[in-house]
């Protein structure tokens, strides 16, 4: 495939793939208030396959996996923006649960296929974490679902990362996009010539230097990030984090920073 090719299709997907995130977030949600007969189930259902077949018509499967702390869907890494931080968020952590790498809707995937997968995502894993991928694999096995195949998180026999480690990435995403809004209300603020909130502006960069002093690993890794529609607000951020980096590598108090 050419380059060109590439780029087409994976601006094509983005759209796709944040679509299927919503949805599924959307579907889980319902599953986790509702009966499955209900109808705000069974509709959120209907859209998870109407998105899902999609998809499928173009590609031909439907690869959604979860690498670190970003989700690819076949090998196009979505983007993250602030309104479906949440969505994101919520799918990633229902892989992550179950150690689930890896989940692949295959060409033949009907709507009676979604149900089964979203409800044991929606369980509570087993108290021994290295058998809640085994658990979760058997059990889909065991049901209705099947055009759907799972593959562990890679390394996922390995040791799992300490649950003070993912809340601290978790804190650091939330102060990032925070961060992000602020940049942004405050930059059309200026262009529009309105009074810009300078406090609001004063905690979201204290808010980048406690995170870089106590967590420096997870907030630098969120400049990662690339959303194309947001790049003038993320450049801000990421500017404002590297600054204090440097600041903190120079010794600088906490008040120069």
């Amino acid at each position: 495939m050419t380059r060109e090719a590439l780029v087409q299709s994976e601006t094509i997907l983005q759209p796709l793939g944040r679509a299927l995130i919503t949805a599924l977030y959307a579907a889980s949600q319902s599953l986790k208030l509702y009966p499955i007969e209900n109808t705000t189930v069974q509709n959120a259902l209907d859209e998870v396959h109407r998105v899902c077949r999609r998809i499928l018509d173009r590609e031909g499967v439907i690869d959604l996996k979860l690498v670190g702390d970003f989700l690819f869907l076949n090998d196009a890494r979505l983007r993250l923006d602030l309104s479906d931080y949440l969505a994101f968020s919520f799918v990633a952590g229902l892989f992550n649960k179950h150690g689930v790498g890896e989940i692949e809707f295959e060409p033949g995937l009907v709507r009676e296929d979604l149900a089964p997968v979203l409800s044991l995502l929606l369980q509570d894993p087993p108290a021994d974490a290295e058998l809640a991928f085994t658990r979760f694999r058997d059990r889909l096995a065991l049901s209705n679902a099947q055009n759907v195949r799972v593959e562990p998180t890679k390394g996922a026999e390995a040791e799992q990362e300490s649950e003070s480690d993912d809340q601290a990435k978790q804190v650091a995403k939330l102060a990032y996009f925070q961060s992000v809004q602020v940049a942004k209300e405050v930059l059309t603020d200026m262009r529009l010539g309105r009074a810009v909130n300078l406090r609001r502006v004063k905690r979201a960069v204290q808010t980048i230097v406690d995170q870089v002093l106590n967590n420096e690993s997870s907030i630098v890794g969120m400049t990662t990030l690339r959303d194309y529609d947001e790049y003038t607000f993320t450049h801000s951020v990421n500017v404002c984090i590297f600054s204090v980096v440097i600041g903190q590598k120079l010794k600088l108090t906490k008040i120069q920073l």
